[in-house]
């Protein structure tokens, strides 16, 4: 039999309990998000997560977490803010310490929402989870169920891109144990428009693609090929190459284009390859030169059998560099 709490007590701890709206315990959810299908880049993307609770046992000193997954370009632990709202009490958000793990693990909490949630449907794995927690701890000990609003606002990275955006939600007094001690949720795709760069298609299988997706030509890249994307000349190559001219600022063209192992793609298994570059040291690239692009193609060991843009035509892929 549960002990009565004294009606002023008993008021406080519902209103934390509300307040703490999407924290973890036996059954917590989000129960929907609401986000525009499109926004500019480098303005602010506002977002609404709806949430739900059910807590029943003691969990003193506990802290809302939510976590953002959104590319990395966009820097959203420095470019967000976050807050939560309900009929009852309202509070902020900050990021959580770099080295805070969730109860009961040694994993960061960035690393232990992708361990469990990856990247959803996206099919570039150039995203990372961004985790923030209520500045205010509370005392979530046999309440009431909790709905709540949180809001989010991030302020989008420069290029054009289309992406699903992931939210997460559990209690810092919580172990992560069971999908039923935290919520998730992906969104349908997110259009950022009128950016630098092409199109960087989050939500599509890619024929190729660039991690990071933004980087210096001082930076490792690695460019992936996934011959399953479509049908193309290369399905079922035994080796793919890179071939591919490198821009100046400039607008010098350096160009390495042989069937050497210098620019050969490794085998992943499951028809996907991919090759490392560093590109100041690939196109032998002297001290005052900067890159302002590659264009590049896949070709297999005789040279004459090409993948582009659009399969075995059109334009060359492109990757332009920029600070990130």
């Amino acid at each position: 039999m549960k002990r009565l709490l004294p009606p002023r007590k008993f008021k406080q701890l519902f209103i934390v309990a509300v307040a703490i709206v999407i924290v973890i315990a036996s059954c917590i959810e989000i129960r929907g998000v609401t986000q525009p299908l499109t926004v500019k880049a480098g303005d602010t993307l506002t977002v609404e997560v709806k949430a739900w609770m059910d807590p029943y046992w003691n969990q003193p000193q506990s802290r809302l977490i939510i976590g953002f997954m959104a590319p990395k370009s966009w820097n959203a632990r420095a470019n967000m803010r976050m807050y939560y709202t309900s009929a009852f009490a309202n509070g902020t958000m900050s990021p959580v310490a770099a080295n805070a793990t969730p109860h009961g693990s040694s994993q960061k909490w960035s690393e232990a929402i992708m361990e469990r949630l990856g990247i959803g449907g996206n099919y570039i794995n150039d995203l990372e989870w961004v985790v923030f927690q209520s500045d205010q701890a509370f005392d979530m000990s046999d309440i009431a169920e909790i709905n709540a609003l949180v809001t989010i606002k991030v302020k989008t990275g420069p290029e054009n891109l289309r992406v699903k955006l992931g939210y997460f939600s559990a209690s810092s007094a919580q172990e992560l144990s069971e999908s039923k001690f935290y919520g998730k949720w992906f969104t349908s795709c997110l259009d950022v428009t009128d950016g630098v760069g092409e199109l960087i298609d989050f939500c599509s299988p890619q024929i190729s693609a660039v991690q990071p997706s933004t980087a210096t030509d001082n930076d490792i890249i690695t460019l992936k090929y996934d011959e399953d994307a479509i049908d193309t000349d290369l399905s079922g190559a035994d080796k793919v190459f890179i071939c591919a001219k490198a821009y100046t600022t400039n607008n010098e063209m350096i160009e390495v284009c042989s069937q050497q192992e210098v620019s050969a793609l490794t085998a992943l298994g499951g028809k996907k390859w991919r090759i490392d570059l560093w590109p100041r040291a690939y196109f032998n690239l002297q001290e005052t030169q900067t890159l302002d692009r590659i264009e590049y193609y896949y070709t297999d060991v005789t040279g004459t059998k090409k993948v582009l843009k659009q399969g075995n035509t059109g334009d060359p892929f492109v990757f332009k560099f920029r600070c990130p």
